[in-house]
């Protein structure tokens, strides 16, 4: 049975960059006491812990995918930067569409600017890049195109057909409007398909704390 208390942080990342669920996993569980603290520091209207606590890992997995190893810098400033900013994403999504998870989240504290604001240079999180409206070009997105491939292995087989046309299109580059058109649905069909895609990658990855 592998020690994987053993190995390094950028081991683990770049194990589960491979396909290495239980380095993810193993990973995961050992970021519970920071995404805790991360989500002490913002307050739900309408909405609990455990919903801050399941953005915050989204965040953490989509450092996991996107981290660079060749980029000679901390995986764990990295993460912190993701996980931030997949919480404050949600509160301008919530701001947008009042039916979201987190609706009326308001955040009462923001980390100061740190290295890992600085090395976030030339990243960019997979969820944000994708599922949300503000979608960047076809050419940004092919630069990262191996890493996306690999995020959609590992969620395809729980998504409907719909909800793959969905992503589809937005990892083409294709906005809700232009969606909404080629697959002939309403535009909240279609925010709600980008809805069940996010809560299914929660529930394939994320590891609850007892």
């Amino acid at each position: 049975m592998t020690d994987y208390q053993q190995w390094s942080e950028e081991r683990l990342v770049a194990a589960s960059q491979k396909g290495d669920r239980l380095a993810l996993e193993f990973l995961i569980k050992s970021y519970q006491g920071l995404l805790n603290y991360v989500c002490e520091k913002y307050f739900l209207k309408d909405g609990d812990k455990e919903d801050l606590l399941q953005e915050a890992t989204i965040g953490l997995i989509e450092a996991v995918y996107a981290f660079s190893m060749d980029s000679g810098k901390k995986f764990k400033n990295f993460a912190i930067l993701c996980i931030t900013r997949e919480l404050d994403s949600c509160i301008k999504r919530s701001n947008r569409k009042k039916h979201q998870i987190l609706n009326d989240a308001i955040p009462i504290y923001s980390f100061a600017e740190c290295e890992a604001e600085r090395s976030y240079k030339g990243y960019t999180s997979f969820m944000e890049k994708v599922l949300i409206d503000n979608a960047p070009s076809p050419e940004s997105i092919y630069l990262e195109k191996e890493k996306v491939n690999e995020l959609l292995t590992k969620i395809n087989d729980t998504l409907t057909d719909l909800e793959k046309k969905v992503l589809n299109l937005r990892i083409s580059g294709h906005s809700y409007n232009e969606i909404t058109v080629k697959l002939n649905l309403q535009n909240k069909s279609v925010d709600n398909a980008i809805q069940r895609i996010r809560k299914k990658m929660s529930r394939d990855f994320i590891i609850r704390t007892a």
